[in-house]
């Protein structure tokens, strides 16, 4: 059993010979519906479904809140080992997906509006900004707090046509910027200690 859910060997084989495996579980207690999902070549590959499917299950219940994208910017960065100066050019493009999507929960954010966004930017660095909300978004869905990366699919981002100089970083705002990581590095540990945590049998 695995929290709500259990997986099993099914009597009929594939086409090969080879046994089938599979997965169910309820969305509630005993007396709620049952989800069943067969087919699956081996046990280990149930198993991993049935946990992808649990923890949907919990995000959709409110049970993984999902952070708002700023906190997780601020978690990426403070975790890229890379040098002073790449790290403050990432922070700089993200800064304007921050500007506009910050607020909201990586959850929330749809393709459509991430393409829309994306020709607000000029030119000269809309590939480059894309990318780097790509890459955060992509390091969300590793970490199980979001199913699909938003800014991926249905978002077309074509190689740019040449580079946009930025702006220098400024001390006092890599120190805010310092800080605040440490705030949301705290926040999103835990979240993800409470996807961990058995919301109950059934």
């Amino acid at each position: 059993m695995f929290q709500q859910g259990q997986v099993f060997r099914l009597t009929r084989r594939g086409s090969d010979g080879s046994p089938r495996w599979a997965y169910r579980y309820r969305v509630g207690g005993r007396t709620s519906k049952r989800i069943q999902r067969g087919g699956f070549k081996s046990e280990q590959a149930a198993i991993e479904a049935l946990e992808r499917a649990l923890e949907r299950l919990q995000r959709e219940r409110g049970l993984v809140e999902a952070p708002p994208l700023r906190d997780l910017v601020d978690v990426y960065l403070a975790q890229h080992d890379r040098e002073p100066e790449t790290v403050e050019k990432l922070r700089w493009l993200l800064g304007k997906a921050v500007g506009t999507f910050g607020h909201r929960r990586i959850s929330q954010l749809r393709p459509a509006e991430i393409a829309a966004w994306r020709m607000t930017i000029p030119g000269g660095h809309r590939f480059e900004a894309t990318q780097a909300l790509r890459q955060v978004l992509a390091r969300a869905v590793s970490w199980r707090l979001i199913d699909v990366n938003p800014a991926k699919q249905g978002v077309d981002n074509p190689q740019r046509r040449r580079t946009e100089k930025r702006p220098s970083s400024h001390g006092a705002n890599s120190m805010r910027s310092r800080a605040s990581s440490g705030r949301a590095t705290g926040r999103l540990s835990s979240l993800l200690r409470l996807r961990d945590c058995d919301p109950g049998s059934g």
